[in-house]
């Protein structure tokens, strides 16, 4: 929350609109289009002065004083920067950093939507820039990265579902400012209206997670369809393999 503390000041102390605008096209353009640049050109400096260190490290200890040149996919594989980070080898988590930023971008697009619609619009267009940009970057300026099962993308789930709330009353409040512009705030029909919207919009996301499954019914079908032919196939190659056992034995067996 420590990343939303300036622009809470905006909405709910200085109660600028416009310089609460500003701030927020600050944040989703140029901020956006800065982390994009270092996040992709940082891999790339960090490869090539290891390039830069193996290729004076062979000049030194070779005596062939020609160019050297790394053919060999795995020698350019090593020298690339890790994707997600080891525990005790590096400070930095791509992965980590990755959820970071959409959490922050969606929080601000949300907490602040009546404030500035138009920033939905903005962080589409950035969200697919970077889905190309991020695969050049897993694909070319980093080490290929370890799959690892997960079934959902754990305690950022909860995060999200955080700011959603969140989001909800962040919005009725900053409609309240755009409404109570003299300061009385008084109970009258247009305040009354946005605290039963805010309750409504609350009931209706508790609703959607009560009652909506996080899993459709042809995909959870799949999946026991899946595990049910995997678990076939485990007990026929078992099977396979008793008998062949079997039928070895009884070989030894006749030739005694």
């Amino acid at each position: 929350m420590q990343t939303y503390i300036g622009i809470f000041y905006h909405a709910l102390l200085h109660r600028n609109l416009k310089t609460l605008r500003q701030v927020l096209i600050q944040r989703l353009i140029l901020s956006e289009v800065l982390e994009n640049l270092v996040e992709n050109s940082v891999p790339y400096l960090k490869y090539s002065y290891k390039k830069y260190k193996a290729v004076s490290y062979k000049r030194k200890h070779d005596k062939d004083s020609g160019k050297i040149r790394f053919t060999s996919r795995v020698e350019k594989e090593y020298l690339k920067p890790a994707y997600a980070a080891s525990i005790g080898k590096e400070l930095e988590d791509g992965l980590f950093d990755d959820f970071l930023e959409l959490a922050l971008q969606f929080g601000m697009i949300m907490m602040f939507a009546c404030a500035f619609p138009l920033a939905f619009t903005f962080s589409l267009l950035n969200n697919v820039t970077e889905i190309r940009t991020d695969a050049l970057k897993l694909l070319v300026m980093l080490k290929r990265p370890i799959p690892r099962a997960a079934a959902t993308i754990g305690a950022w789930l909860n995060i999200f579902q955080f700011l959603i709330v969140m989001s909800i009353c962040t919005n009725c409040v900053l409609l309240v400012c755009l409404y109570d512009v003299e300061g009385k705030w008084r109970v009258e029909p247009g305040l009354a209206a946005i605290l039963v919207m805010e309750h409504v919009l609350l009931l209706i996301k508790f609703g959607f997670s009560r009652f909506v499954p996080e899993e459709p019914a042809w995909v959870r079908a799949n999946r026991l369809k899946n595990a049910t032919q995997a678990q076939d196939m485990c007990s026929k190659q078992l099977l396979r393999s008793i008998s062949g056992e079997k039928r070895f034995l009884s070989v030894i067996k006749k030739m005694e």
